[in-house]
């Protein structure tokens, strides 16, 4: 008994931190409502939280919805129309603005300033005819076209949060994207490490880039044929480091480093991992360096916990609209983390509460500005009373 006590109270609590999260998002993003439009924003975005709540498709789950609620809610035309309405510019300029409030909350609530970021692309598969923003691939889930995004996760508290992210399409030039990328973390945090996969080193543009910025990268080498000379001089067993190896059109100078993978191939460079970075390489860090990367960047992987909680389905060929779907994704993903911070709530046990708020029948919150100026309200109360661990660490 004296569990359920304690767990109602918990989500009580944290019922209330979802209010005053969703205040992040309310007014933020126009959906272009008129005077004589249907439906409010409002609608719009209680009925796309629903969607990325459940992983559905916008076609049944704004059945599912009316269902559900017993509401003349959007049907999923209504919703891709409002979308579509919408210039990919003013998606991330939204984006960006609810994002930099919720990154200066979390900065409060963490105390972080100083931190590791991490640059990665995410892919999701194109099923349909040939796209001109969907880019060529490797074989992916039977086929070979996706629509590719690159993101700057912030690494806080052994958490990822997806600070900003960019659309590639086959006219990007990737090393520009980085660049713009960076110049948008470092408005918030003082960079003290970079980290991508190969994807990124392999271009000695991106290098230089973050050079540019005054910044130290860590990350796998591609095993080009002069890195496969150098790892061939090791012994195959023992880790050993190359400083200042010359590559790309560029000329760009990396110190390399070679940390033996465990294989007993006979040509010896199979038998190491190879990692580029611009830090000092010594036999007394190469072992240290390497652990660093294995580790941050295996850390619970944004896109993998985003896609599978807070990922709606779609089936639309439109760029806007896609882009829309990854920012919002991002943006509930974050807000997650603004929860869980220090209430150890699961993403499953966040989704079931916040549902409660949008479909409940309290009509006190059936406005989510409402539950805005309500938890400005209580934050205060919250700060002075035995719930103020949940605000600060």
């Amino acid at each position: 008994m004296g569990g359920d006590k304690q767990q109602r109270a918990t989500n009580k609590i944290i019922r209330k931190i979802n209010r005053f999260s969703f205040g992040f998002i309310e007014g933020k993003i126009d959906f272009h409502e008129k005077h004589n439009s249907t439906y409010k924003d409002n609608d719009i975005l209680k009925s796309l939280l629903f969607l990325f709540n459940r992983n559905r498709y916008p076609e049944n789950g704004c059945k599912r919805y009316k269902e559900i609620t017993k509401r003349n809610v959007p049907d999923a035309d209504t919703i891709y129309r409002r979308i579509k309405m919408k210039r990919w510019k003013e998606i991330l300029l939204e984006y960006n603005e609810i994002q930099a409030e919720i990154t200066n909350k979390i900065k409060k609530i963490t105390q972080s300033k100083k931190t590791i970021v991490l640059i990665d692309e995410h892919e999701i598969p194109w099923y349909g005819e040939p796209n001109k923003y969907a880019i060529g691939t490797r074989n992916f889930h039977g086929t070979k076209l996706a629509f590719k995004y690159i993101t700057i996760n912030v690494l806080i508290h052994e958490y990822k949060i997806c600070l900003f992210a960019l659309p590639l399409t086959p006219f990007s030039k990737k090393h520009k994207l980085v660049d713009e990328l960076l110049n948008l973390a470092e408005k918030f945090f003082k960079i003290r490490l970079v980290l991508f996969d190969r994807g990124f080193s392999q271009d000695s543009k991106i290098l230089k880039v973050v050079e540019k910025h005054g910044l130290k990268y860590l990350s796998p080498m591609e095993k080009y044929e002069g890195v496969k000379r150098l790892a061939n001089s090791g012994d195959g067993v023992n880790p050993f480091y190359h400083m200042h190896y010359e590559f790309g059109k560029e000329k760009v100078k990396t110190n390399l480093f070679f940390i033996p993978n465990e294989k007993h191939e006979k040509e010896k460079w199979k038998n190491y991992h190879v990692f580029c970075t611009n830090i000092d390489v010594t036999k007394a860090n190469l072992i240290f360096l390497a652990d660093l990367y294995g580790k941050r960047w295996n850390i619970e992987n944004f896109y993998r916990d985003g896609e599978n909680n807070f990922m709606i389905k779609t089936k639309t060929a439109d760029f806007v609209v896609r882009y829309f779907f990854f920012l919002f994704m991002s943006i509930l993903y974050n807000l997650w983390y603004l929860v869980k911070v220090r209430s150890s709530v699961t993403a499953q046990e966040w989704k079931d509460l916040m549902e409660d708020e949008i479909i409940g029948e309290n009509e006190d919150f059936s406005n989510i500005y409402s539950m805005y100026v309500a938890m400005k309200n209580l934050l205060g109360i919250f700060m002075r009373q035995d719930y103020h661990h949940l605000f600060i660490l």
